[in-house]
């Protein structure tokens, strides 16, 4: 992605927020905006995140006050995703937490801590009990 987002001034850019590369969330974010009119919606991705410092240098350059836009994130350790959401409140900013509430269930579940290791590869062989088509239940 260059440096500077190039588009129509009638697209909303959303933005990708990620302690990895931000695929889970491109494909969460891919799977909403292909409801949407064809070049409604550029996304953009700020990816390896470390800090908060990072996330506000970004939104700083990126993403103007009073902006249309939205942020969707997808960071393991706990103390930053907070924080990340605490920015964003206090800019304004709408977001969404893709992968926040799914650890905090499955840790609650499990009684185990998560690894907080980014970029792990999902491993899809994960058991599966059933799979059922709705459609076949009526």
């Amino acid at each position: 992605m260059s440096d500077e987002l190039e588009h129509d001034p009638q697209t909303i850019t959303v933005h990708i927020i990620s302690d990895s590369l931000g695929t889970t969330a491109r494909g969460v974010v891919a799977s909403a905006v292909v409801q949407i009119r064809r070049g409604s919606v550029a996304v953009s991705t700020l990816s390896h995140v470390q800090s908060l410092a990072q996330v506000r240098a970004y939104l700083d350059r990126y993403v103007p006050a009073g902006e249309k836009t939205a942020v969707f994130h997808t960071v393991l350790d706990r103390e930053l995703r907070a924080s990340i959401r605490e920015e964003l409140e206090e800019r304004g900013v709408p977001s969404v937490d893709l992968l926040g509430p799914a650890i905090s269930i499955v840790t609650a579940l499990t009684d185990e801590e998560p690894m907080n290791i980014p970029g792990l590869v999902v491993d899809r062989t994960v058991p599966e009990v059933r799979k059922i088509d709705a459609s076949k239940l009526t």
